[in-house]
């Protein structure tokens, strides 16, 4: 957990706090978007090459499946994927407060 303390020298710590809320609501939205659609197309390759993306990362890594634009593209969405659900953590256990 990551605690956000907020101070204002001009009184305005309710407008701040609300602010800063508002842009980590908006940021969350947007990951959970971008996810969603990263999912989707996931989903295709998963369903073209009837393997899933844990199976294709690892023969991937392995050099077991040739590198090609869907398999290049497969392996960039699913570090997307990871790297926004990172992320997506990461805003979600921040707490901000009034000093």
């Amino acid at each position: 957990m990551v605690t956000i303390n907020v101070k204002s020298t001009s009184g305005e710590t309710e407008i701040i706090k609300r602010l800063l809320s508002g842009g980590l609501k908006e940021e969350k939205r947007r990951i959970k978007f971008a996810i969603e659609i990263s999912a989707s197309k996931i989903k295709k390759y998963e369903e073209k090459y009837g393997i899933s993306t844990s199976v294709f990362t690892d023969k991937f890594k392995n050099r077991e499946i040739e590198e090609s634009d869907d398999t290049f593209n497969w392996w960039a969405e699913e570090k997307l994927v990871n790297e926004l659900k990172q992320k997506l953590s990461i805003i979600e256990n921040i707490e901000i407060c009034q000093s």
